[in-house]
């Protein structure tokens, strides 16, 4: 039922409206539904939305996310469009653009802030495919609202390969841009999200408007033997070299599934060099965050800051990331790899991570399938700093996911933390 006026409450009020709004996501849903079970030729593309309720809070509706894909494909042309709503309303609109025709494609991405009306970015990539012969061209800029303004740039890609892939080159050439990466965030009152992030390939701000030669990047990489990586990178600046790295791995040692990572870098006045151990085996995987100690070319010691455990079993994968430095380095959440990472760093990329004082989190999931439809569950449990509770757990998050075929899903869990019952969240996706 909708809500029109009388509201005792400003409380009230809103309640009706996030009632209002769930019912006209849930009615797009089944229009989009009778769509796709008709046939949608030409169009194509997904629904998902997410609500939490959180019963210790006022109001109890603590988020809501959503986001809506659609496009259409007119023969060598493709036209989609991605809408990302939150509690707050509308949060970013992205516009795509895709062709290909025999060896050329193209692929445009255009950005926009939906309040305010305001264009944040835009990205072209025109690909030459020759293979084992590739030529691209990335170009981006950013809106005027953008930290120091309207910026654009470029980078020149050469890509090559020999023996089937086991040797390649990759040669980019900076105009005004790199391949870094660049992140949009959004703040919201309502806690976090993962849609508050926006990151994307080309980063058009490293220097300034004016396109000019701004360094190369030259990469090599080469597999020797199916046992022996090798990957060397090769930077230079405006003013000449400036690092050359080399990376050398060491694949199933001895014969047995041990792999070890050797990792070197030189710049121009100074030489750091890093360790990275890692043992593999055929149930799992044990992955070893470490650095080697020392100055003057001496190695003093070896620094381990995170351990990652992963095993896997039968359909079901049992997890666990330890942070042992919880002063420099946090653990990032899966859309970025769950891995144990610097907090500078997460900071500059944009990596979205868990809370600092969290040290580790153990996960299981495990996946059946029954009558046409795939049942999953999963359960992460973190463990903090100092909580004062067994064991230092600080929270539990568990939920279970219905598919039915590959059209559409229905997704439940909760979070219990220190404080009790924390947060239940309902979800419901569709493709077509």
């Amino acid at each position: 039922m909708a809500c029109y006026g009388g509201f005792d409450s400003d409380r009230e009020k809103g309640e009706c409206q996030v009632r209002d709004r769930v019912l006209l996501v849930a009615v797009c849903a089944i229009v989009l539904g009778s769509v796709a079970a008709l046939g949608a030729g030409p169009f194509f593309g997904s629904w998902t939305a997410e609500i939490g309720l959180s019963p210790q809070q006022t109001p109890v509706f603590s988020s809501f996310s959503s986001t809506l894909d659609v496009g259409l494909r007119l023969g060598f042309l493709e036209f989609s469009s991605t809408s990302d709503f939150i509690f707050s309303g509308w949060l970013w609109e992205e516009l795509d653009l895709g062709a290909a025709l025999g060896p050329l494609a193209f692929r445009g991405t255009a950005l926009f802030e939906p309040q305010t009306g305001s264009f944040l970015y835009a990205q072209g990539v025109v690909t030459l495919d020759f293979s084992p012969l590739v030529f691209r061209l990335y170009s981006a800029m950013v809106g005027p609202t953008y930290p120091g303004g309207l910026n654009w740039g470029s980078v020149f890609e050469v890509y090559g390969e020999l023996l089937g892939g086991d040797i390649s080159i990759d040669s980019a050439t900076l105009l005004g841009a790199d391949l870094s990466g660049i992140s949009f965030t959004q703040t919201s009152s309502f806690g976090p999200s993962k849609l508050l992030t926006r990151t994307y390939l080309t980063d058009p701000t490293i220097d300034g408007p004016d396109v000019c030669f701004s360094g190369e990047v030259i990469t090599f990489k080469a597999l020797a033997f199916g046992c022996v990586g090798f990957q060397g990178v090769t930077t230079f600046t405006q003013t000449g070299f400036q690092s050359q790295e080399f990376e050398l791995a060491f694949l199933h040692v001895f014969g047995i599934p041990l792999t070890v990572t050797l990792d070197y870098l030189f710049a121009l006045q100074t030489a750091s060099h890093t360790f990275t151990p890692s043992l593999e085996t055929d149930f799992g995987c044990v992955r070893v965050y470490s650095e080697l100690l020392g100055s003057g070319g001496a190695i003093t010691g070896v620094a381990i800051h995170g351990v990652e455990f992963r095993a896997t079993f039968f359909g079901s994968t049992f997890r666990s990331i330890s942070n042992l430095n919880t002063t420099d380095y946090v653990i990032t959440t899966p859309e970025f790899g769950s891995i144990v990472e610097l907090k500078t760093t997460a900071d500059t990329q944009g990596h979205l991570y868990y809370p600092q004082s969290y040290w580790e989190i153990v996960s299981f999931t495990t996946q059946v399938q029954a009558g046409g439809c795939v049942f999953s569950f999963h359960v992460d449990t973190f463990f903090g700093t100092a909580t004062g509770l067994l064991f230092d757990w600080a929270m539990s998050d568990m939920g279970v996911t219905v598919g039915l075929g590959d059209l559409f899903f229905v997704t439940t869990g909760i979070t219990v933390a220190a404080v009790g019952f924390t947060e239940w969240s309902l979800g419901v996706g569709m493709h077509w």
